[in-house]
């Protein structure tokens, strides 16, 4: 069976998973390394007022072949960003996914009533991935009714009820899995998440994958 982990931090030595691995960019970059696909973006956590200093980089790789996306990016209401850094990056970096056409992967803590209203006021064409998600049904309904994919990570394998009914609510060519930083197998997220929809592993691959190649064009 093949495998996509569509967000995390390290490349899987699994060569049956395709790993998307995110690369965080920030005004002190110097270097860009990748071993394969990968996305770029400004983190919330690395947004200050000097953010914009990584603006140039994060253009030039932005159409690098081996980039398939955008991000991670987003807004953090935990974290110590000045907020009106966080908003300005990341409607810069929403607007640069829509220019080089490649879809956008979100951060989202304590904030999606305005990552709601960023979605509405730039109106993407790209696809916007919601990583991490771990809230209950309502919100996956608010995300998905404004046309985000949600992706669900390793909180999965806690089977929580509220982000049970989140996963099964999710249309089959609407959700990815990932690992993020967590120390889970991305083989393990799978099979919890088969199990909460009903489905048979072979068939949820066949589908995640097919999934990953139209949001990500490959």
């Amino acid at each position: 069976m093949l495998y996509v982990d569509a967000h995390s931090h390290n490349r899987s030595a699994n060569q049956d998973v395709t790993t998307l691995v995110n690369i965080r960019i920030t005004a002190s970059t110097e270097v860009f390394e990748t071993d394969g696909v990968c996305s770029v973006g400004l983190h919330p956590w690395d947004v200050g007022e000097d953010w914009r200093d990584a603006a140039d980089l994060l253009e030039d790789l932005a159409s690098e072949p081996l980039v398939l996306g955008i991000g991670e990016c987003g807004l953090d209401r935990a974290c110590d960003a000045p907020w009106i850094h966080q908003v300005d990056a990341f409607e810069y970096v929403g607007d640069l996914a829509e220019r080089v056409s490649k879809p956008l992967i979100v951060h989202c803590v304590k904030a999606h009533d305005e990552l709601l209203r960023v979605h509405k006021f730039i109106d993407p064409g790209q696809p916007w991935i919601l990583h991490g998600f771990v809230k209950g049904a309502e919100l996956a309904r608010q995300c998905l009714d404004a046309g985000m994919i949600l992706s669900f990570g390793g909180a999965v394998l806690k089977e929580s009820a509220s982000l049970v009914e989140a996963v099964r609510l999710c249309p089959a060519d609407r959700f990815l899995l990932e690992t993020d930083d967590d120390d889970v197998k991305i083989e393990n997220v799978y099979s919890a998440v088969a199990a909460m929809r009903g489905v048979p592993i072979e068939e949820l691959c066949a589908t995640l994958h097919q999934t990953f190649e139209a949001v990500f064009k490959q």
